[in-house]
């Protein structure tokens, strides 16, 4: 999880994706191989502009990182971003 949630974070270029105290809880679809094929933002203190860049970021991290033992995949994942976290 630490690995999929550091390369969102890497790639969250929008406005606000560094704010300090940012926190959002994002849910995300995957297959195996780890295609990303739906995101949705829950609980969050960003606005829409935030929200929209988190969205975008899982995206463009797709493939997700694979877990080293494939019986650890999980097709939906619930992720806490939070940059400083």
């Amino acid at each position: 999880i630490r690995l999929i949630r550091n390369r969102i974070e890497q790639n969250c270029r929008g406005p606000g994706c560094s704010r300090v105290g940012l926190e959002c809880v994002v849910n995300v679809t995957q297959i195996p191989g780890g295609d990303v094929v739906d995101v949705r933002v829950g609980r969050c203190n960003g606005n829409e502009a935030v929200v929209r860049s988190i969205e975008a970021a899982v995206y463009r991290s797709s493939p997700l990182p694979r877990p080293p033992v494939s019986a650890l995949f999980d097709r939906n994942l619930v992720l806490v971003f939070n940059p400083e976290g």
